[in-house]
């Protein structure tokens, strides 16, 4: 008995190491920005993933007079259902890219739009100026979103060489290039200018 559990315990760890083996690399990076407080919900993304992934349905619901949520990252292709569920009549519009009026919704009322380009939309309602939202539309599900001290993560990054595409709702970042390697991490700074 002995023999086959070390057997058993060879075989889960060969299985863990393995797993661990494709799991890809992680980019660890910090926003840096005088203005700290907009280095928050800062996107970073990679460009030229050489793959494809399948549109989604989100959903970015009304309430309160407020978009919830604030941010909302989708793959691009997707389709955001917007719900409002509140007892007064909202609009959804964006000036961002192509553009788009829904209309108007009253309550339980759903109004949908597919995001056909990479970006940052802002989401806005012209009966209520104070409302203000965003989608980002990203290419590939390899993204992270900077926390309240400007750090993100982006895990499980296929081995390659590729650019670091930021997107923040107020300020521009210049390009980074990045060499992934399996099972390592790679540490970058991105700096925020008007």
């Amino acid at each position: 008995m002995l023999k086959l559990h070390g057997l058993v315990g060879i075989i889960v760890s060969f299985f863990f190491l393995s797993t661990s083996a494709f799991a890809g690399g992680m980019i660890k990076g910090k926003i840096d920005y005088k203005k700290k407080r907009w280095i928050r919900d800062t996107f970073v993304y990679l460009e030229n993933v050489p793959d494809k992934w399948e549109p989604q349905e989100a959903e970015m619901n009304q309430v309160g007079s407020t978009f919830i949520p604030k941010y909302l990252p989708i793959i691009v292709g997707s389709t955001v259902k917007f719900l409002n569920s509140d007892p007064t009549e909202h609009n959804v519009y964006s000036p961002d890219h192509e553009t788009f009026n829904l209309g108007k919704a009253n309550q339980g009322e759903v109004l949908s739009h597919t995001f056909n380009k990479v970006g940052g939309y802002t989401q806005l309602c012209k009966l209520h100026a104070a409302m203000i939202a965003f989608v980002v539309v990203l290419p590939n599900p390899y993204y992270g979103q900077s926390d309240k001290k400007g750090v993100f993560v982006i895990k499980d990054v296929p081995p390659g060489h590729y650019r670091l595409i930021t997107w923040n709702q107020r300020y521009k970042a210049d390009h980074v290039e990045v060499d992934v390697k399996d099972g390592e991490s790679v540490e970058v700074t991105i700096k925020l200018h008007r």
